[in-house]
């Protein structure tokens, strides 16, 4: 049994008739639910977010299946189809209940911790005809009252969901995505903090009841989008830098658990440069995040920083990212068609890269965007036939080589100059995540009798070049795993 697991056999079960998935509409069969243990530092980090119905289809479930991921993201539940006046009862039979049913069933069975998120605000709460926008403040009882009776029903067995998302990117306004966008809503470019308060308004009514109906969830502020950290003369779409503050302003402080943020780097190609490390490059994102580290410990630098001026430190989630290829950025090849080979080995070396120095950085779960493809931007981990693309690969052996340690990791300075390292610590060895900083080749040696096993990106063994004594790898922008003795 994996540490990060807890098989709970319950006597009930003998009550429920759930089968096992095998097309999306048919539903699902256990015998044994395995539930991530709920403690921070039990979690593992790597997860994958699905569109609405994907996880429980027989195209995508074994995928999950055989990647042994340890976070799914679901946003399914829809206030607006559940409750669409504000005297109807709550209809749990609504189709968006059902599938969030089928697929929380679908993620205990693969021991996936369940992230759920709750939005799509009905009008009647709103205010407004688009179905992208803020609840009124008026309504905030309302909304409190429906989550609180969601929180109840799916936090008890069959369904243990213990983690709590109020809305997908609230920082951005609704005019910047269109009305029928059921992500955004939250934000105001008129408003100093871009209705960051409104926002830690509803924190502070709907999370004493989520925390009423279980005592044991945990509250995840919704995603930021974090545009960017700073304001710039030409821009016309105000200050959403500055949402976070506006709800901690407010008094959010106490009432979310969680921080949770977003990261979309995009695929650039370039003449002359065989590789691009995305999460650093200087184009990525307009470049907005690039004299703070990259977008991807950027944001989570500046997001601490905004919370240390309020007194607070909540943990960080990076739930929701992947590269992304736009055919404006592909010079070179034309389209992101013609540059699928290359652009997928690029996404592979990104999502290692970017995970391995968010969690070093103390983020503490990297989720995904999307298992199933092609995905948005081709962000997909699988390819549009649900079969393995690179990214996939890579993602696997890391979820392989990190079950065997403690996380987080430390950066590791010690194999030189153009040399990026993070160094875990397991039982009796350290497993380093290696890679040239750039297209160079390079060199590591070692004593040999500190080598215990070496493997590449995507799990094949290395075997080292042995000599007077030592042992020496090559390197390059592809990272390997190095295992060996402290």
């Amino acid at each position: 049994m994996n540490l990060h697991r807890v098989i709970i056999v319950l006597c009930i079960l003998s009550l429920f008739a759930i089968a096992l998935p095998v097309t999306a509409q048919q539903p699902i069969t256990i015998t044994t639910i395995y539930v991530p243990i709920v403690a921070t530092n039990n979690l593992r980090p790597l997860g994958f977010e699905t569109n609405t119905g994907w996880l429980p289809s027989s195209q995508v479930y074994p995928r999950a299946q055989d990647l042994r991921a340890h976070w799914v993201r679901l946003n399914t539940i829809s206030w607006r189809e559940a409750q669409p006046t504000a005297t109807s009862p709550i209809n749990w039979s609504a189709p968006s209940f059902q599938r969030f049913e089928r697929e929380v069933l679908a993620a205990n069975t693969l021991g996936l911790q369940v992230m759920a998120i709750i939005d799509d605000h009905p009008s009647w709460a709103t205010g407004s005809t688009k179905i992208c926008a803020a609840i009124l403040d008026e309504y905030h009882d309302e909304f409190a009252a429906f989550v609180r009776a969601v929180v109840a029903k799916y936090s008890q067995a069959p369904y243990l969901v213990r983690y709590w998302e109020l809305g997908n990117e609230p920082d951005v306004d609704p005019s910047l995505v269109g009305e029928d966008f059921p992500f955004g809503c939250w934000g105001d470019m008129n408003d100093e903090y871009y209705g960051g308060e409104r926002y830690g308004r509803m924190l502070r009514v709907v999370t004493p009841a989520i925390r009423a109906a279980d005592p044991g969830a945990k509250v995840i502020f919704g995603g930021l989008l974090l545009a960017r950290p700073e304001n710039k003369p030409h821009h016309t779409d105000g200050k959403p830098f500055n949402f976070l503050a506006g709800a901690l302003r407010a008094g959010a402080g106490p009432y979310f658990d969680i921080l949770a943020f977003h990261t979309y780097p995009t695929y650039f190609e370039r003449t002359g440069v065989s590789h691009i490390d995305f999460d650093l490059d200087s184009q990525s994102l307009g470049g907005a995040w690039v004299s703070r580290g990259g977008t991807t410990v950027g944001k989570a630098r500046f997001l601490r920083e905004v919370m240390q001026q309020y007194g607070i430190n909540k943990p960080l989630f990076l739930n929701e990212t992947g590269l992304r290829c736009d055919d404006r950025y592909t010079s070179i090849s034309g389209s992101c068609a013609a540059a699928s080979a290359v652009f997928e080995q690029a996404k592979a070396n990104h999502l290692i890269r970017s995970s391995m120095r968010a969690i070093a950085d103390g983020v503490e779960t990297y989720i995904w965007y999307t298992l199933q493809g092609p995905g948005w931007s081709s962000t997909g981990l699988l390819d549009g036939a649900q079969q393995p693309r690179p990214a996939y690969i890579a993602m696997k052996t890391a979820i392989e080589r990190l079950n065997e340690v403690r996380v987080p990791p430390q950066t590791f300075t010690g194999y030189g100059a153009g040399i990026e390292a993070y160094r875990f610590s397991g039982n009796g060895f350290v497993l380093d995540v290696i890679w040239s900083v750039d297209s160079t080749l390079r060199q590591i040696t070692l004593p040999a009798t500190s080598f215990i096993a070496a493997y590449t990106r995507d799990g094949a063994p290395i075997t080292p070049v042995s000599s007077g004594g030592n042992v020496t790898i090559s390197v390059g922008f592809e990272n390997i795993y190095l295992k060996r003795t402290p």
